[in-house]
């Protein structure tokens, strides 16, 4: 299995793992888990779309997968969420509407995103079993959506976007 599916895989285990009572620990953990399932499922498709190929490329590709900022790619997110892409972004995807599916994968990132940092941060903030079960599905269903657009144009872009941002947003 994947490393971005076995952390989806890992999110549900530990929302799950105690019976009764969740230990903070376990849910919180479990919200991580859901969001770097679809962060390394969006960085792994990046860069095997444009470092392609088997023959000694791998060290290469991590090399890429390095260069992600995490803030980056969230206001690319925020970005093709909100159908409100700056200019250059906007050439490449043309006069078409950002697909629905695209849309939701990015909102679901940028919502993943914010929930991780509570959970990681905001220790005076409690988390249900039922939120963080919901967290998980909702990276499910983002690794859904992925899957009906990852081919097209304006996935590509939203795969550029996400590894190139820091240098497209400062032209």
């Amino acid at each position: 299995m994947t490393l971005h599916g076995d952390l989806l895989e890992q999110a549900l285990h530990l929302a799950t793992r105690e019976p009764k009572r969740p230990k903070q620990a376990s849910l919180r953990r479990s919200v991580s888990a859901s969001y770097y399932a679809l962060f390394h499922l969006l960085v792994d498709a990046g860069v095997r779309r444009f470092v392609s190929g088997d023959s000694g490329r791998e060290p290469l590709r991590h090399v890429l997968r390095r260069t992600v900022i995490h803030s980056h790619m969230k206001e690319v997110a925020v970005q093709f969420a909100g159908g409100t892409l700056k200019d250059r972004l906007k050439a490449a995807i043309g006069p078409l509407a950002i697909q629905t599916e695209l849309r939701d994968v990015a909102r679901t990132f940028a919502d993943l995103q914010d929930h991780r940092h509570a959970a990681d941060y905001d220790l005076a903030r409690t988390f249900t079993r039922f939120e963080v079960l919901g967290y998980q599905a909702d990276a499910q269903e983002a690794f859904n959506d992925w899957a009906e657009v990852q081919r097209s144009l304006q996935a590509d872009t939203f795969l550029v976007a996400l590894l190139a941002y820091g240098g497209l947003r400062a032209r």
